[in-house]
C-alpha cells in the first residue's frame, strides 16, 4: 500500500512475492496455511489477483489450502469479507482446525469480531501436539506494529495451559522472529511474504529476546515444518537482498 511506502522504503516486493509462490509450488505442499493479509486491500478484487493465480496453481498440484484473515481483509469492512468467503470458506473467519499427521493446526481469527478459543485437544490420543497461528503477533519487535495486547492475553494463556501445544506462528510483523518462553512455549513471527520490510526496535531497547541473528534471516520468506519421526523441524526458506533462495534451520521441536 503507498501508505506502507511512505513509512518505509519498498525494494522488489512485487518480485519477491511472485519468487516465493513459484518456489512454493515447486515444492509441491501436501497443505499450506495461509496466515493472513492476502491481499494489499481486501475489498478489492484487482487485489486478489496475484493470489487468485498462486491458488490455481495450487489446486493444480493438489495441495489443500487453508486461511485466515488479516487486518488487510478487514479494509473495506464488508467488501474484504466477501472477498475472501469467495476464495475461503465462511466458517474459516471463526477459527477452526486441522489434523495434519497427528499434528492439530489451530486457527484463530485474532481482529477479534469472532473469536473460537481453542478446543480442548490435550485429551485426544490422535493428536500429538499443537501449533495454534494467528495472523496479530502476541510478541514482536518491529517499530511499526509491535505487539498484540489482545494475542497475548487472550491466546496466549490458552497455549500455555495446553501441555501439547508447542509452537504459536503469526505474522503481522513484517519480519522473520523466533522467542521462547521460560516455560518451553515457542513464538515464531514469519510475516515476511513480499510486503515492505519493517524496521525493528533497536537491540538495546527490546523487550524480546530474538533467538535468531539478524545477519542470518532472509528478508522475504516463508515457514517449511517437516515432521521427522518424533520431532518437528522447522525451516525458513526464503532469500535476502541478494534474491539466491537458501534455507536456514530454525530449530527443532519434540513432540514430547
Amino acid at each position: 500500500m503507498q501508505v506502507e511506502k511512505i513509512i518505509s522504503k519498498a525494494y522488489r516486493n512485487e518480485e519477491a512475492r511472485d519468487s516465493l509462490f513459484s518456489n512454493i509450488i515447486l515444492q509441491h505442499p501436501k497443505n499450506l496455511f495461509l496466515l493472513g493479509d492476502l491481499a494489499s486491500k481486501g475489498s478489492k478484487e484487482k487485489a486478489w489477483a496475484p493470489l487468485d493465480t498462486f491458488l490455481y496453481s495450487l489446486n493444480k498440484i493438489q495441495t489443500s489450502v487453508y486461511a485466515i484473515p488479516g487486518n488487510h481483509e478487514y479494509m473495506g469492512k464488508s467488501a474484504g469479507m466477501r472477498m475472501f468467503t469467495k476464495r475461503f470458506p465462511e466458517q474459516w473467519l471463526y477459527g477452526y482446525f486441522v489434523d495434519v499427521d497427528s499434528i492439530a493446526i489451530v486457527l484463530l481469527n485474532s481482529n477479534f469480531k469472532h473469536l473460537v478459543v481453542m478446543d480442548s485437544l490435550d485429551a485426544d490420543p490422535g493428536i500429538k501436539a499443537i501449533i495454534v497461528c494467528t495472523h496479530h503477533a502476541p510478541y514482536s519487535n518491529s517499530k511499526i506494529v509491535g505487539s498484540s495486547k489482545p494475542v497475548s492475553e487472550m491466546i496466549v494463556p490458552e497455549f500455555e495451559k495446553s501441555k501439547k501445544s508447542k509452537l504459536l506462528i503469526s505474522g503481522h510483523s513484517h519480519n522473520l522472529e523466533y522467542f521462547s518462553d521460560s516455560i518451553g512455549k515457542h513464538f515464531l513471527v514469519i510475516g515476511g511474504g513480499g510486503g515492505i520490510a519493517q524496521p525493528l526496535i533497536p537491540m538495546d531497547k527490546r523487550i524480546y529476546h530474538d533467538l535468531l541473528g539478524q545477519d542470518l534471516k532472509p528478508i522475504y520468506f516463508y515457514l517449511v515444518i517437516e515432521k521427522n519421526g518424533n520431532c518437528l523441524k522447522l525451516i525458513a526458506k526464503g532469500f535476502k537482498k541478494d534474491f539466491n533462495f537458501f534455507e536456514l534451520e530454525i530449530g527443532t521441536l519434540k513432540l514430547n
